[in-house]
């Protein structure tokens, strides 16, 4: 018995389609993968399909981008990551407009690889997160209780790891602007959430700490 190719293709696209049903973070996959289901369906020899096929392969690549990604922006803003959200939205907003899967994949490079470029920027401001503990050691070492022998010898150090402080902040501005030749740091950025989330301390103590750092390094 011959095998019967016309029905494994058809049961293959049912199938392809019926993965995606009831799931609702799937809804445009599951419609783009439907039509192009009913389009082998309707065919009574194989050969049709190639008549009948049209895009319809291509939009199902465009709904697949499409539905992760409106899951990646929903993610994103749950956890109000406004830097990390921009690709998603930007593919979003730009998916319909694509053909085919070449420029879907296009597409997609260009912005996740923009928005890499974004968060490294974004994340640089969390400098005055690695500087912490050490403008806290500057501070001890200022305001030791010591016999007056060491008294020198700390606030010396102390100077020294202020120095370092302002050394690496412009160093740290210096090379982001090898990629945004605008940038500034903004150490004031850590009170948002994205950068907030990771500074186990009081509010009061975060806006002491950073008004004590942009004064030191004049940001």
């Amino acid at each position: 018995m011959e095998p019967n190719y016309l029905q494994a293709y058809k049961d293959y696209y049912r199938v392809r389609a019926e993965r995606f049903a009831d799931n609702p973070n799937y809804q445009h996959s599951y419609k783009a993968e439907s039509n192009l289901s009913a389009a082998m369906q309707s065919c009574n020899e194989l050969i049709e399909f190639q008549d009948k096929i049209g895009n319809l392969n291509e939009l199902c690549a465009n709904a697949l981008v499409k539905d992760e990604h409106l899951m990646e922006k929903a993610f994103y803003e749950k956890h109000q990551e406004h830097i990390r959200v921009l690709a998603a939205q930007r593919i979003l907003d730009k998916i319909d407009q694509c053909s085919n899967v070449t420029e879907v994949i296009t597409l997609v490079m260009e912005e996740v690889n923009k928005n890499s470029l974004e968060i490294s920027m974004d994340e640089a401001h969390r400098e005055f997160q690695g500087d912490w503990f050490l403008m806290d050691r500057a501070e001890v070492y200022e305001n030791a209780v010591v016999p007056d022998k060491y008294k020198a010898e700390l606030k010396s150090s102390a100077s020294e790891i202020k120095a370092g402080i302002i050394k690496s902040n412009a160093e740290a501005e210096e090379e982001a602007r090898k990629f945004q030749p605008d940038f500034v740091m903004k150490p004031e950025l850590n009170l948002e959430h994205r950068h907030r989330r990771l500074l186990p301390y009081s509010d009061a103590h975060i806006q002491e700490q950073l008004a004590k750092y942009k004064s030191l390094v004049n940001r």
